[in-house]
């Protein structure tokens, strides 16, 4: 299977618990006036913490913390970790069906007012910033393509470079969301259930082999 085969989409995990909040308001930072006290946070904490601290390498674009982050793959390396329980219980362990993959458009996240992207993982030292869409072809669109994020004894450097991200400041409104894809017919149903609830008609497809199975 080739990953995002045409190079269009970027792709966000969350805890499927936080659906409801998403479909309210769309996807913020933790410090935005409609973040939620009730969010279930997903991911590794030493890294959230450190991009609090770290600059994006574009002047006037503040630290990388105050945005949100997407991976061109929905096979990333977080979400393998997170599924495996490899670095648990620093980054803890969910069921596959526990978690919802958020699927948005390259060309449609752009039109929001501050975004950029990167060539590797955000705060590595050695990824590069970018603002200008032409520049999407300084990613390893293969190794995501081909979900390899192996280091080898010629190439030590593909993991960072297997978590290139797209960046949109503080906030993602919902009309931003492509579709979901989840684990399961059970998550399926669960999904389905919240946006008929909220009168939403947004595309669900079951994708087991986005979670590593």
């Amino acid at each position: 299977m080739l990953i995002n085969a045409d190079r269009k989409y970027c792709y966000r995990i969350c805890n499927i618990q936080n659906l409801q909040h998403i479909l309210e308001v769309g996807i913020c930072t933790r410090n935005h006036p409609s973040a939620s006290s009730e969010f279930h946070p997903i991911g590794n904490p030493d890294i959230i913490g450190a991009r609090d601290a770290t600059r994006v390498r574009i002047d006037g674009y503040g630290n990388i913390g105050e945005y949100i982050p997407f991976y061109f793959t929905p096979r990333s390396i977080m979400l393998y970790n997170i599924v495996t329980g490899y670095w648990a219980p620093v980054v803890p362990k969910l069921e596959r069906e526990e978690i919802l993959i958020i699927r948005s458009e390259i060309g449609i996240l752009s039109r929001n007012p501050r975004f950029f992207f990167t060539d590797g993982q955000a705060n590595a030292a050695y990824s590069n910033h970018y603002t200008d869409l032409r520049d999407l072809d300084q990613i390893d669109w293969e190794s995501i393509q081909q979900s390899n994020f192996q280091k080898s004894d010629l190439d030590t450097d593909r993991p960072r470079r297997y978590q290139a991200e797209f960046l949109v400041h503080s906030h993602v409104p919902l009309k931003s969301i492509e579709s979901f894809l989840v684990y399961n017919e059970h998550a399926e149903a669960l999904v389905n259930a919240h946006l008929k609830s909220a009168g939403l008609n947004i595309a669900v497809t079951v994708a087991p082999i986005c979670f590593f199975p």
